[in-house]
């Protein structure tokens, strides 16, 4: 303990000592007195447990024997890949073009690479435009999705006929 906080328990002590003089009934003092005790016991009890928290918050504590092993977990979803250091869809963006060009019957150099040199016509121009921004930003998604390659190409077509149902990673 530091000399402050010595000399403020002193003074305490010293005021409460001094209170106990005007109680007249040596039953009424020795209650008093108890009690006291009681208080100073319950102080110092909180002081020294704050005291060891903060010694002792930071510390790792010692480790314990491994207990018996559990029953086995449940099944997890099939074509989930969270465990693998590995993530993510293989050759994606032509996973993406070949769905995208099965459902639009539009070339895949057209969709790729939008321009009049790998499109037929400026309709069909048009049509890969918007198509290939999707496609952009489906092959991101991909690269950065946990499900399998069978369930993304599922819902790779939800996501090529409404642009809104599927805007980032957390729709997959």
């Amino acid at each position: 303990m530091e000399l402050t906080t010595l000399l403020i328990f002193l003074i305490i002590f010293v005021i409460f000592f001094s209170i106990s003089f005007m109680i007249q009934d040596m039953k009424y003092r020795i209650c008093y007195y108890g009690i006291l005790v009681l208080i100073g016991l319950s102080i110092l009890n909180i002081y020294l447990s704050i005291v060891y928290y903060i010694q002792l918050r930071n510390t790792t504590g010692v480790q314990g024997k491994m207990g018996p092993k559990g029953l086995k977990g449940s099944m997890g979803t099939s074509g989930s890949c969270s465990f693998q250091t590995d993530c993510g869809i293989k050759n994606a963006r032509g996973t993406i073009l070949n769905v995208a060009n099965e459902m639009y019957d539009i070339d895949k150099k057209c969709l790729d690479n939008p321009s009049l040199t790998n499109c037929k016509t400026q309709d069909i121009l048009e049509q890969a435009v918007p198509i290939n921004k999707q496609i952009n930003m489906l092959e991101k998604i991909a690269y950065s999705s946990t499900i399998g390659e069978a369930d993304f190409v599922s819902k790779l077509k939800v996501c090529l006929q409404d642009s809104n149902s599927c805007t980032d990673s957390t729709d997959f």
